[in-house]
């Protein structure tokens, strides 16, 4: 463990610990179970953006580089897309699995910190230098934070008959909102590489499997929308978030060799 990296795990492995206690505590009944979760929430979401902004300040640049890095930022999305998705579709009783996504992230921050010795400062590469850089990464993490909780929630719908169906809309109506914003971020990411790389696609690994990802929640969208075919829309949905894991983590794991891939 380098020197520095204990304060960070014990700040991230307690913002983890805060989020699954806020989780736990939406399932309470009444007015002070409420408040006592987003109490807590709200503490998790604190500790998260001291992790965000220490980052941004030890390296330099907006923390969206490392594998560390872009799951700490990722955990802090959750909680302001809630608040917009709780104005927009009256989804505040999603509260609880948008906590326990945060929480999921900041649990795989901590353990990569304290198992595997990760840097905190991190390079930053000449190709990362660009103004097409922060709109991409964060395009990509607004949509992959929607998408993992419509998965969570169209898991949990296969178990619960009952909630079935508001747990099938709200995960339209949060994929509804994803796929803009990973259509941008693909957008976004082939202006980038023409400009750095001289072609707008060039087949690597990571495009591929961002170009699955993309192709499996359009269809999840066309076949959602169609009476006759809606039955297999959640496959759609379940293997695009497995490949939203492929294209973040698995490309970099297993050594793909992806011009894309700059650390772990």
């Amino acid at each position: 463990m380098m020197d520095g990296q204990l304060p960070v795990i014990i700040v991230v492995f307690l913002s983890a610990f805060l989020y699954y206690a806020a989780f736990g505590l939406h399932f309470l009944k009444g007015e002070k179970g409420v408040l006592a979760a987003r109490c807590v929430w709200g503490g998790a979401f604190a500790l998260n953006t001291g992790v965000v902004v220490y980052n941004w300040l030890l390296n330099g640049y907006v923390p969206f580089v490392s594998m560390y890095q872009v799951l700490t930022f990722l955990a802090f999305c959750f909680l302001p897309i809630f608040l917009y998705i709780s104005f927009m579709y009256k989804g505040s009783w999603m509260a609880k699995y948008f906590c326990i996504a945060s929480g999921i992230c900041m649990t795989g921050v901590g353990v990569m910190t304290a198992t595997s010795g990760v840097d905190l400062i991190w390079h930053f590469p000449p190709a990362l230098q660009s103004v097409w850089f922060v709109p991409h990464i964060l395009c990509y993490m607004i949509s992959y934070s929607l998408c993992t909780v419509g998965f969570i929630l169209t898991i949990i719908s296969f178990f619960d008959k009952q909630n079935c169906g508001r747990l099938d809309g709200g995960a339209y109506n949060l994929v509804c909102t994803a796929f803009p914003f990973m259509t941008c971020g693909m957008l976004f990411g082939a202006i980038w590489a023409n400009a750095i790389w001289g072609n707008f696609w060039s087949w690597d690994v990571k495009e591929n499997w961002s170009l699955i990802t993309w192709l499996m929640f359009m269809l999840y969208l066309h076949f959602r929308r169609h009476k006759s075919l809606s039955k297999w829309s959640k496959l759609f949905l379940v293997l695009g978030f497995v490949a939203i894991v492929f294209t973040m983590l698995f490309v970099n794991v297993i050594g793909s060799g992806s011009q894309h891939s700059y650390s772990t």
